[in-house]
């Protein structure tokens, strides 16, 4: 069962639900999957590319070098594989650019399953904080467990992973 990110705007209260792993639309028609999702710079590397290694194939058969062909070759083969693997994540990073939070990651079976589970667990969750009120503890708390203490969460939720998670040291921000 695939896994999907499901991404919510905080101010239209919108859901994106993004699936984890290959893109297989990205693979197949690289540039024009990422005009079609608005990656515009992404689309404009991968078109450029196909572009260059179809004048090097050209070249290298002008010059009689199989080399610069067998190139080409390799980088016609290659940027769609560099599309299929990182498609995912570049659409991740524009939603994120755009305003969005990852919420949840959850198994299920498609992107519209995933909203409405996001969903539903959110009424339920609301619906929890207005029926109980538990009276404040004074000091410290330990649970049963020590997965609340060391992840600031209750056992066994389905809580988002905590920012640094997914922490990118590399990308100034």
């Amino acid at each position: 069962m695939p896994v999907f990110r499901v991404y919510q705007h905080s101010k239209k209260k919108s859901y994106q639900a993004v699936p984890v792993g290959f893109s297989l639309g990205a693979f197949l028609a690289s540039f024009l999957w990422a005009a079609a999702n608005s990656l515009w710079g992404k689309a404009f590397l991968l078109f450029m590319g196909f572009v260059l290694m179809g004048v090097a194939a050209v070249a290298g058969a002008q010059l009689n070098s199989p080399l610069l062909m067998l190139s080409a070759v390799a980088g016609v083969a290659l940027l769609p594989l560099w599309a299929g693997t990182q498609g995912q994540q570049w659409y991740c990073n524009k939603l994120e650019s755009q305003g969005y939070q990852l919420v949840k990651r959850i198994n299920t079976q498609s992107a519209s399953h995933a909203i409405k589970a996001v969903k539903r667990s959110e009424k339920v969750q609301e619906e929890n904080a207005q029926t109980r009120k538990e009276p404040q503890q004074q000091g410290p708390r330990f649970g049963k467990d020590f997965r609340d203490v060391r992840d600031n969460a209750a056992p066994n939720s389905n809580q988002p992973p905590p920012p640094d998670f997914n922490a990118r040291p590399w990308k100034k921000r």
